[in-house]
């Protein structure tokens, strides 16, 4: 590790202590360092606004800041754009969509000085602001819906973080909140799904699914979220930092794996020794939408009264007809039971080191310590810690039912997102690695009963809620015959599955509390384990869940059929879940962090702690558990440090965006890097002005945007000035709007909104536009490679079509879409010979032409009054009338010269107007 010059760490100290001047000298007299590298760790202060007098230029005191160092260079700013433009623009910012001809004219026609504010006021007030915007803060975190690397699998409901931000910039909510969801919104006491579903943050990198080095691999991801987190957030190279220190900022080594060790809680995308298999239940919960708790406990309890009236009436019928029985038929009905019965273990003769059989020898050996409690109906019953266990003979293969009682308050290893029984914990085990024909009955985390069979892997689940500490019944059934598997609780049909017609012979013993291969013990009580070697019908195991005096003797009269019958028909309640892809925490104690020397994740050096750049001389944090202790609260600490109102990073970073992508670039055009290799600011008074008026503003963006935009530095017109340019050629003292090409999204919606089917459905999985069959045969598996999508579908906006990291949409990645592998904070536009091509032959732009002549045939009689109406939605302003003439004679030559129909004329046209850069580019 390279360790940092005493001077350079001293001139460092003392720029962040000066109080003034960004370019004051610092330190001794020989180190010579300029304050200038590291500005943005002063301290944020709020400057005062430039006295420029009286100009009808400035609208609010951003405009002071511009024209005090515009005067410094001898320029003056542009006069205002006119309103056509002015609207064009803003709305595009906004919303990233054209405005209608009749908002263009309604806006040009009114002169009340009041009419723009208005107007930023509505637009701010679409739900399209979300998208837009939404878009911006996804470039950061790199968002994308698959893994990538060879299988490039998708991320699981990862869309449900984009709808997040979306809704989270729609609400205004405070931008401290916004950060702190993300880092820590499963800490949030009583944050619900929402805050959840914004952990998603943690889950966009990406994910190598054969690494040679499981650990390093997890570390690459842990990288990817802290440095991710410092640029997007704090503006810091973070991870230059990550094998040795940092080569140009203060930034240690040491600083980097403390920052790193806010994350290391996180539970990895998989295990270090987990093969290949990803860790679902790890990334992957399925939860309770909010309310739907209350909910769910309302039904429950009105089904248990039903359930309990049914059951009262069952047995008053059951005791009638038994009793109405000859003494033949019931020692008929009697014997049929106890042929198919092969073993049952009441408890009541058993001891420390058997379970007895009490109908033969099926003796279970008892591995660590059962101990007898009161079991169901006052009888005895077998508690299990989690690391006890009774091993029984493989008693049944072929047809059978296996009926227990458990009673709980614990939940168990499984997930209900993943209802394979060999990821819980073990009730009855048959499970053996592979592919095999095994079979077994688990409990999982949320209060669920699941089971299934082998070969094929079959499974079953019942619903959650069943660790209330109350005893409950548990039938599980397999007919050999038709493969049908079936799981009940509490005598109601849960669940059914066909799978395996084959003997289920795999396993050479069952154990009962504990999974075979995992050890994943059970932890509450069991009884009244039986094995029956014939499917039980669903009378008999209704019966047998009441618990009759008569047992499953009751079960053959039809009076009680009927009853079991209803009692069929009425489902217990399911609690409604959603599948959240989200942060999850292994546990509240984190292992020790060390400096992994030279980024080797394997090779530890100094062991360090949580904490937060030294250079910004915070002190450590205070870190204290979470979720009654199943988090560490690690994450909860860098958030609280993070938003702190004088954390002179956060706001200087979020100001500076805001401004980005309003005036076309940021104060500091290196927005994800305010570090010596990143640019000085061209307004740092102005920049620290903004960065406090976002704190006093209540963190709210919408009223930051609301500021920017009604300034007269926004609304300059885009003009060209040959004497400007000489003096100011990159224009760093916005002497001028700058002109902009429409960003990949905004292209493809403009054409879309152009032709009139743009379909501007908020939220929901990701769509599946048509891609051409060349793009398709680039995939390893093309068939497979991209879904379908209905034709409303396809012409959602662009947010919401599937980002694959390995198959992108053409039109977006050729017109300069975000790099999802990091986080990308300015886009470049570049020209190339394809995009024209592309706009020109594409299937894209074709299909969207054929719509958008199709709408003005709709719209309007006459191929003057289409052409016309053409040119106002792409243009946003009165079209003139030798644009109309020339438009016109294209048509009539495609008709006269190439034979094309009045409908294929028009749809030339059309892609012609798709292709202006007047529609293209944004003034």
């Amino acid at each position: 590790m390279i360790a940092p010059s005493p001077s350079l760490f001293a001139a460092v100290a003392a720029a962040v202590a000066a109080a003034a001047g960004l370019h004051a000298q610092v330190g001794g007299p020989n180190d010579g360092v300029s304050a200038e590298p590291w500005w943005a760790y002063r301290p944020l202060a709020r400057p005062a606004v430039p006295d420029v007098g009286h100009d009808r230029f400035v609208q609010n005191d951003i405009d002071r800041f511009v024209l005090h160092e515009l005067r410094k260079k001898g320029l003056e700013p542009s006069p205002p754009a006119d309103k056509a433009a002015l609207i064009r623009r803003v709305t595009y910012d906004l919303t990233g969509l054209p405005p209608t001809p009749e908002a263009v004219i309604a806006f040009v026609a009114d002169p009340r000085d009041e009419a723009y504010a208005e107007l930023v006021d509505r637009l701010l007030a679409s739900p399209q602001y979300g998208v837009k915007w939404g878009r911006h803060w996804l470039d950061l975190v790199r968002y994308a819906e698959t893994n990538s690397f060879e299988r490039d699998s998708v991320k699981p409901s990862v869309w449900r973080y984009r709808d997040w931000v979306v809704d989270a910039l729609n609400r205004d909510l405070p931008y401290g909140d916004f950060l702190t969801h993300q880092l820590a919104g499963d800490e949030i006491e009583g944050g619900g799904v929402s805050a959840l579903v914004a952990t998603g943050f943690y889950r966009l990198g990406l994910w190598d699914d054969e690494p040679t080095e499981p650990l390093q691999a997890i570390y690459d991801d842990y990288d990817s979220i802290a440095d991710t987190t410092a640029r997007a957030m704090l503006g810091i190279s973070m991870g230059c930092a990550r094998c040795h220190d940092h080569k140009k900022d203060p930034i240690t080594a040491k600083d980097y794996y403390s920052f790193l060790s806010f994350f290391e809680g996180v539970a990895p995308y998989r295990p270090a020794h987990s093969g290949t298999a990803l860790a679902v239940d790890h990334y992957l919960r399925s939860v309770a939408q909010d309310g739907a708790a209350a909910d769910f406990e309302k039904a429950r309890a009105q089904f248990a009264t039903d359930h309990a009236a049914r059951v009262a009436r069952a047995r008053e019928v059951a005791a009638a007809d038994y009793a109405l029985l000859s003494a033949t038929a019931r020692v008929e009905r009697h014997g049929k039971v106890r042929r198919s019965l092969v073993a049952r273990y009441s408890l009541e003769r058993s001891d420390a080191t058997r379970w007895i059989d009490d109908i033969g020898t099926n003796h279970g050996k008892v591995e660590g310590q059962v101990v007898p409690v009161e079991g169901f109906g006052g009888g005895s019953g077998g508690r299990f810690d989690g690391d006890d266990a009774v091993v029984l003979p493989l008693l049944v293969a072929d047809s059978f039912t296996i009926t227990l009682r458990l009673r709980t308050t614990h939940g168990g290893a499984g997930r209900a997102e993943d209802t394979r029984w060999f990821t819980g914990t073990g009730l009855v085990d048959g499970e053996i690695s592979g592919i095999v024909r095994d079979f077994g009955i688990a409990w999982h985390d949320d209060g669920r009963v699941v089971a299934g069979t082998g070969d094929p892997e079959t499974f079953v689940a019942g619903p959650a809620g069943y660790a209330d500490g109350q005893w409950h019944h548990v039938a599980f059934t397999r007919d050999r015959d038709s493969g049908r598997i079936a799981l009940y609780c509490d005598g109601v049909l849960v669940g059914e599955a066909f799978g395996s017609k084959e003997r289920l012979d795999a396993p050479p013993r069952l154990v009962v509390g504990r999974m075979q291969p995992g050890g994943r013990g059970f932890r509450g009580e069991l009884d009244d384990l039986c094995f029956h070697s014939r499917v039980l019908q669903a009378s008999e195991v209704f019966v047998d869940a009441m618990a009759l005096p008569s047992g499953l003797a009751a079960a053959d009269g039809e009076s009680i059929r009927a009853i079991a019958a209803d009692a069929a028909a009425h489902k217990p309640p399911q609690i409604e879940t959603i599948e959240v892809l989200c942060a999850r925490e292994r546990s509240a104690a984190v292992e020790p962090s060390y400096v992994r020397i030279r980024g080797d994740a394997k090779s530890k050096g100094e062991r360090v702690e949580p904490a937060f750049p030294a250079v910004l001389g915070f002190a450590p944090p205070t870190i204290a558990s979470k979720n009654n202790g199943r988090s560490s609260g690690r994450r909860t600490a860098l958030a609280q440090w993070i938003t702190r109102a004088d954390n002179p990073l956060t706001w200087r970073v979020i100001a500076n965006r805001v401004m980005q992508h309003h005036m076309g670039r940021g104060l500091v055009r290196s927005s994800n890097d305010f570090g010596k290799l990143g640019d000085l600011p061209t307004h740092p008074q102005l920049l620290d002005w903004l960065a406090c008026e976002v704190v006093a503003r209540g963190q709210s963006l919408k009223a930051m945007h609301r500021l920017v935009l009604t300034s007269g530095t926004y609304r300059q017109a885009c003009v060209p000035d040959e004497t400007k340019f000489r003096l100011d050629p990159l224009n760093d003292t916005f002497w001028r709007f700058d002109r902009r090409r429409l960003t990949a999204e905004e292209l493809r919606d403009a054409m879309l909104a152009a032709a009139g089917v743009i379909n501007l459905e908020l939220g929901g999985p990701s769509v599946f536009p048509p891609l051409p069959a060349a793009v398709l045969a680039t995939a390893s598996r093309p068939e497979e490679a991209w879904g379908t999508a209905t034709e409303e579908q396809a012409s959602r906006r662009s947010l919401y079509v599937h980002i694959k990291r390995s198959l992108l949409e053409p039109l977006l990645s050729g017109f300069d879409m975000a790099d999802t592998d990091s986080s990308c904070p300015v886009r470049y536009a570049t020209v190339q010979p394809t995009q024209a091509l592309m706009l020109l032959n594409g299937d894209f732009s074709h299909r969207t032409a054929e719509q958008f002549a199709t709408r003005l045939e709709a719209e309007r009689d006459g191929l003057r009054a289409q052409v016309e109406r053409g040119l106002w939605l792409v243009t946003c302003r009165t079209p003139r009338a030798d644009e109309i003439d020339r438009l016109c004679s294209l048509a009539s030559e495609m008709r006269a010269a190439h034979g094309k129909s009045a409908h294929q004329a028009l749809q030339r046209v059309c892609l012609l107007l798709l292709n202006c850069n007047e529609f293209l580019y944004l003034d």
